[in-house]
């Protein structure tokens, strides 16, 4: 059995704040912010569920504020799909700098190695937390999957399944869950990709709800939620008893395939910092000056959640509003995105 069981775990949850100079308005404030959020509400952790950062060789003022956080706090992340975007960042880089802290990988020995497995878990007060990395697709000449490749933000053109777990860690994923339920622990899986269905779903869906039902049946309520970002959305469903998360973004709430002029003279600070991550820097700059500002509307305060849960299965969620930033509203293209985490309260 795990040690240190406790009736309750709290932690602190944000997604896709796509950190990356002079791309987007996202700054290591909002993190300092997400975490200082977390440290007033004595979580025990806090998790990121992708696309952190778009360049984590060219930021090393991120890592140092996540990874090396004032608080102690124990910081957990996992694989967007733009976590190996800019060139150099190979996974023996990112995969390190998922978490501060002591995991069981999915490789054989449980070890980090090379970094080229990037999923795993670790178990608190009688919780099971399941980091997955939703970055395989399956290349139909060999028939094997493979990884998303650095200096790309998506799978090989060549391949089909993208946004995949794959065969080898949906069999991982089986055997951690059985584990778990064995050994009485409530589990909460996070993912990029939505195994919710709702706006998108990873290919491997419907494996992985058929995993869930199996272990739920063999022993009650040991999948208890499933979290996701990538999506940009807020959105909460409960599905055969479990709840799932489409975590809303920090702060880039609409991003669009087209340049739109929307930004003219609104203005944000800008924080500069050299190449070891300290800072040199702070001046307003256009927020037209951001080479994706075109193609993105941002919201004004960053967007987090606390998540709390009790082994009887009752979870709530403390969510957060924001507003638009400088007031402009997407109205006319945003379709139903929303500048907010939702609060609830949900009994699984």
């Amino acid at each position: 059995m795990a040690d240190d069981y406790s009736n309750e775990l709290n932690f602190a949850l944000f997604a896709d704040l796509h950190y990356k100079k002079g791309m987007y308005i996202a700054s290591v404030d909002d993190v300092e912010s997400i975490l200082a959020r977390a440290n007033e509400a004595e979580s025990d952790f806090v998790i990121h569920c992708g696309d952190m950062c778009n360049d984590y060789l060219g930021s090393r003022e991120l890592t140092l504020a996540y990874l090396e956080n004032s608080y102690d706090l124990p910081a957990y992340g996992i694989y967007g799909n733009h976590e190996l975007e800019t060139k150099g960042n190979d996974m023996s880089v990112v995969t390190p700098l998922l978490t501060n802290r002591e995991v069981v990988w999915g490789t054989p020995d449980g070890k980090i190695g090379d970094g080229s497995i990037a999923y795993y878990h670790f178990d608190i007060k009688g919780f099971r937390i399941i980091c997955t990395d939703t970055n395989y697709s399956l290349n139909g000449e060999t028939g094997c999957w493979e990884h998303n490749l650095p200096a790309s933000w998506g799978a090989p053109s060549k391949n089909t399944k993208a946004n995949s777990l794959g065969g080898a860690q949906l069999v991982w994923l089986e055997k951690v869950l059985n584990d778990a339920a064995d050994k009485g622990l409530k589990c909460i899986i996070f993912s990029h990709e939505s195994f919710s269905g709702v706006w998108s779903r990873s290919p491997d869906t419907d494996a992985v709800r058929e995993i869930f039902r199996k272990v739920n049946e063999k022993s009650k309520k040991t999948v208890i939620m499933a979290i996701n970002g990538h999506l940009h959305t807020n959105h909460q469903k409960v599905i055969d008893d479990i709840l799932y998360l489409d975590v809303n973004t920090v702060r880039n709430g609409l991003w669009i395939p087209r340049r739109e002029d929307h930004y003219t003279d609104e203005t944000f600070l800008f924080v500069d910092y050299d190449e070891e991550g300290r800072e040199v820097s702070r001046k307003d700059r256009l927020v037209s000056d951001l080479w994706m500002s075109g193609q993105t509307w941002y919201y004004k305060e960053p967007l987090s959640a606390i998540v709390t849960v009790n082994s009887d299965g009752k979870i709530t969620i403390e969510g957060k509003k924001s507003n638009w930033y400088a007031d402009v509203d997407p109205k006319d293209v945003r379709q139903g995105v929303s500048d907010e985490i939702t609060s609830g309260e949900y009994s699984i």
